[in-house]
């Protein structure tokens, strides 16, 4: 009984399964029998409007009888979809779509049905003839023929087009479809985007967004594809793809699709202006494009980084376009464009090293100090921000590029642009300045979180770094190669490096000769001195004098001609035309007025420029020699605004006959490079040695570069580099952070200042001594406690009318408690806090002086103090305060016994005593919540003892008739602490 029974159970399962599937065969049927009546009505329909459809037309009766012939087979009792080759149903409704003069209602109907096809599953990618199927809707769709009747309904084709379309890539079979396929659905999403321009908001919002639907199912599948090892090895399209033709689309057309979207940036409209036309960039494409490339981006994540074409497209087409159009756009399209550079960072900042570089150099640090518009600078004082807010941004910046001679010191570059926007002005503050400010205290709190890390073994400093031996100053070691102490000296040296690169710079544009023997004292080159390390020193120091230089580059001397080849060396003309290698060697320094020096120069340009190139076209160096005399001498002809009849093209193609090797160089290539000069002459004659935008000389070098420069370095924070790093935007930060708290007038932004300043001084606390007393040197003149000028009167009205000189007092005093083995010459200002006695205060004066400040004092800090005690994760600000709590109760303690006998005169004295002892039960009985009770009642008894036997001594505290000051002070006593009880109040027990 017990068997009979467990193989019924096991049956139900089985009989269930076999119920679903015929349902579903069920109701697969009656939906193609629905949907073949549908179409069939509809062309059996008279049309309302006039159209050139007839009904006995031999293709039309084609597709009524494959449309009747489908229904015959729709019931069959014997047939499992899941079997059948899907285009026997598909086919027909296809040719519906596909046919000429068909009503555009027969075409929607049709398009519904496929749409239903789709999404009922009836057919997956294990179905036979799957494959044909799914590229067959492609094809169809895509061909789409649509009769003219009117735009409701033609919008309504197009959007039941981006239905089947968005349905077809999000179904089980769309695996199967080809590269080309893939590329041809995409790109008909994007004919209906550009179709529905001029319609309806709906239709233009779903074309829109059906673009985003197929792109993220083609890249979230970079997930799947597996990356085989020859891949990353080589750059041809076959292997790269990932994919074979039996295993569906994959990397390919990934890449097309993404060259596409950037190709996007360039599209431009015409523009009509008081009779005449210009072209400007279409920027409402190219939000389309961006929108939809960030897209691509954050699907496809750090996958993309394994594909390397499309890694390339990145690095390469992607990053030109932004870099370009970033000081171009308009708020809305810089925003997008910075927030794909961020996303790229996220993702692929090991492979975009130099790009980043380029981008904060030539887009956001310009856009964020002389923005066109208040609203770009806002933008890209925002992205900054951004970058700010990721962990590992400014330890990582710092390291990939102030630490590297050769690069531009990002990080230091970013803290002094938000000192100098956070710097107030005028009041009310700008949103910008508020925007800087608050980069500039992320940056503070960012370091000194990371460097007061409990489990960072680093010493607590000094840090001293020396040079004691030559090293080729651009040459980078590996992280990967070096154990992390020795990675980071190397990082340290490295910076160093870089500072005295910059000091023999100002020397050499002084002196030549002062400047190179500079070089040798610091060991930036060997002794006697390698021509390379001088090369090295011309090519990568910025805002060298270029005149200096191309004198030095053109002389004669044979070791001069010997750093002039090894100058050479240093640029990378691979795959770069003449005239743009030209203008880029030409842009590092300014050729000299000698001819002879002229020739010697561009006799090594000819050499290195030939040695490069790949093609044919050149016959010599010789060849090239001569056409890059000719290019200077046209360059002047066309620019120089003394020649009046100015050199035709003609005329120069001729005047180059016979020079490559006794045969002519393509007229084609002659007349590109003439056209080249003329509109955009070679800039042989400037002086500033940085780069007003990004050419695509330039741009081609940074390519090169990036070739053999070291990948981005991605680390964590480490003590040494933190304090060096914070050290070179130190008085600045301080400058700009004391300024914006003297001229703030909200409560959140002094907070926001006393917090910056905390997180200062916890940095200062490692070597930078000098940093800690000119902070509080800075913020002591807020306290209002050193005006030598003041009277006790005034000092006390504006203590207690401004919320300034309290919370700079409690800061400092916090500083003091846990910073008091680091700080210098900042105590003399700690000092001078006291009120000294020859203040000549009277009672009065003395007892509104601890209200207006030492009780106003004691009260917000023990507010803090409970507050932070509540929070979650906020132990150290918890016992900071703690800390600060217990100073400005011996504070407190030393002034009233200081000031014992003025307070004691006054008619208020006792009320005044009451609130001394109710403090000191609050400090004792502080409920901390988890932390338990608070360490100030260590301390409380102590401070009590001292001033009642202060008091007794002064007999201001006796038994006196009428007098109940001995009495309530001995009740207190027993409330706050019993343990003194005995001690001072013997007689009472």
């Amino acid at each position: 009984m017990e068997s009979t029974g467990g193989e019924e159970e096991e049956r139900k399962p089985c009989k269930s399964y076999q119920q679903n599937k015929k349902r579903k065969e069920i109701t697969s049927a009656c939906m193609l029998n629905t949907e073949l009546g549908a179409v069939l009505a509809v062309m059996r329909r008279p049309q309302q409007e006039p159209s050139f459809y007839t009904s006995d037309s031999q293709s039309d009766t084609n597709i009524l009888n494959s449309l009747k012939s489908l229904r015959s087979l729709i019931f069959n009792p014997q047939q499992e979809w899941q079997t059948i080759d899907p285009s026997i149903y598909i086919s027909p409704f296809l040719d519906v779509v596909q046919g000429e003069n068909i009503p555009a209602a027969a075409t929607i109907v049709a398009l519904s049905a496929i749409l239903k096809i789709l999404r009922l599953e009836i057919f997956n990618e294990k179905t036979p003839g799957a494959r044909d199927a799914i590229t067959c809707i492609v094809t169809g769709v895509s061909t789409c023929r649509l009769e003219t009747t009117n735009q409701a309904c033609e919008e309504a084709v197009m959007l039941r087009i981006l239905q089947v379309l968005t349905a077809v890539m999000r179904h089980s079979a769309s695996i199967l479809l080809s590269n080309h396929a893939v590329c041809t659905l995409v790109n008909t999403c994007f004919q209906v985007v550009q179709q529905s321009a001029n319609r309806s908001d709906l239709l233009q919002r779903s074309a829109r967004y059906a673009m985003h639907e197929v792109l993220q199912v083609i890249f979230s599948r970079l997930l799947e594809i597996e990356v085989k090892p020859e891949q990353c090895e080589s750059d041809t399209e076959d292997v790269e793809d990932g994919t074979d033709s039996d295993s569906g689309y994959g990397v390919r057309c990934a890449v097309d699709i993404f060259h596409f979207l950037c190709s996007l940036l360039n599209v431009v409209q015409v523009v009509e202006t008081e009779g005449s036309t210009s072209h400007a960039a279409d920027e409402d494409v190219q939000l389309f494009s961006l929108v939809l490339i960030n897209s691509c981006i954050e699907l496809g994540g750090p996958e993309i980084g394994k594909h390397p074409k499309l890694l390339r497209m990145i690095q390469d087409d992607l990053f030109h376009h932004l870099i370009h159009y970033g000081t171009r756009s308009a708020p809305l399209l810089f925003s997008m464009i910075c927030s794909i550079v961020l996303n790229i960072y996220h993702f692929l900042r090991r492979f975009i090293r130099l790009q980043l570089e380029a981008f904060f150099r030539f887009v956001i640090l310009r856009v964020a100090s002389t923005g066109s518009s208040v609203h770009l600078q806002e933008v890209a004082v925002e992205a900054i921000i951004n970058f700010l807010r990721q962990s590992s941004f400014i330890m990582e910046v710092y390291v990939n590029y102030d630490c590297h001679p050769t690069c531009l010191s990002v990080f230091e570059e970013i803290g002094k642009l938000l000192c100098k926007l956070a710097f107030p002005g005028a009041v009310p503050l700008t949103t910008i300045q508020v925007q800087a400010f608050e980069g500039l205290v992320i940056i503070m709190h960012t370091i000194a979180e990371n460097i007061d890390n409990q489990g960072d073994s680093c010493p607590f400093g000094p840090y001293p770094v020396e040079i004691t031996e030559y090293r080729p100053f651009w040459e980078e070691k590996s992280k990967d190669d070096l154990d992390l102490e020795t990675w980071v000296e190397d990082s340290r040296i490295r910076r160093t490096q870089k500072k005295k690169l910059l000091i023999a710079r100002d020397h050499f544009n002084r002196d030549e000769k002062k400047g190179l023997e500079y070089l040798k004292l610091c060991q930036l080159v060997s002794d006697p001195a390698d021509p390379k390390d001088i090369a090295m020193f011309f090519r990568y120091t910025p805002e060298l004098d270029k005149n200096m230089m191309g004198d030095y580059l053109g002389d004669p001397d044979e070791f001069h001609l010997r750093v002039l080849r090894e100058f050479a060396e240093t640029f990378r003309f691979s795959g770069v035309i003449l005239d743009t290698a030209l203008r880029t060697y030409l842009a590092a320094f300014r050729l000299p007025g000698e001819s002879q020096k002229i020739q010697r120069i561009l006799e090594a340009f000819s050499d290195r420029f030939y040695d490069q190139q790949s093609s044919d076209i050149f016959a010599s160096k010789d060849a090239v020699f001569i056409l890059c005399y000719s290019l200077i001498m046209l360059n002047t002809d066309q620019h120089n605004p003394q020649v009046k009849k100015k050199m035709t093209e003609e005329e120069f193609i001729r005047n180059n006959r016979a020079i490559n090797g006794g045969q002519d160089l393509p007229r084609e290539y002659l007349s590109e490079l003439f056209q080249s000069i003329a509109t955009n002459p070679i800039a042989v004659f400037g002086q500033s040695g940085l780069l007003v935008e990004m050419n695509p000389g330039r741009w081609m070098e940074l390519m090169n570069q990036s070739k053999v420069m070291q990948l981005y370095v991605q680390c964590d924070f480490d003590r040494q580099l933190g304090r060096d790093m914070f050290a070179c935007v130190a008085g600045p930060s301080i400058a700009a952070l004391s300024a914006f708290f003297e001229h703030s007038d909200e409560d959140e932004m002094f907070h926001e200042c006393i917090e910056g300043l905390m997180s200062v001084a916890r940095i200062a606390q490692y070597g930078l001594e000098d940093t800690l007393d000119e902070l509080i040197a800075s913020f002591s003149k807020f306290t209002t406690l050193l005006n030598p000028y003041a009277s006790a009167e005034e000092t006390l009205f504006a203590f207690s009318n401004d919320m300034k000189p309290k919370m700079a007092t409690l800061a400092i005093f916090t500083i003091a408690n846990s910073f008091g083995d680091s700080i210098r010459a900042g105590w003399r200002n700690i000092k001078s806090f006291t009120l000294a006695e020859e203040l000549d205060f009277s009672p009065v004066n003395c007892i509104n002086c601890f209200n207006l400040v030492i009780f106003a004092m004691v009260d917000d800090l023990l507010e803090k103090m409970v507050e932070y005690s509540r929070r979650e994760n906020a132990e150290r600000e918890m016992r900071g305060m703690e800390g600060t709590l217990k100073l400005a109760m011996e504070l407190l303690t030393d002034v009233y016994m200081l000031f014992l006998k003025q307070i004691a005169a006054s008619p208020g004295f006792r009320t005044f005593w009451m609130g001394v002892l109710r403090r000191m039960d609050t400090c004792m009985k502080a409920d901390l919540g988890v932390w338990g009770e608070t360490r100030l009642q260590q301390i409380v008894p102590s401070l009590l003892r001292r001033m009642i036997t202060k008091m007794k001594e002064e007999e201001i505290l006796v038994r006196k008739e009428g007098d109940d000051l001995w009495d309530i002070t001995d009740i207190q006593i027993q409330w706050i602490a019993p343990s003194l009880k005995e001690e001072l109040f013997p007689d009472e027990i």
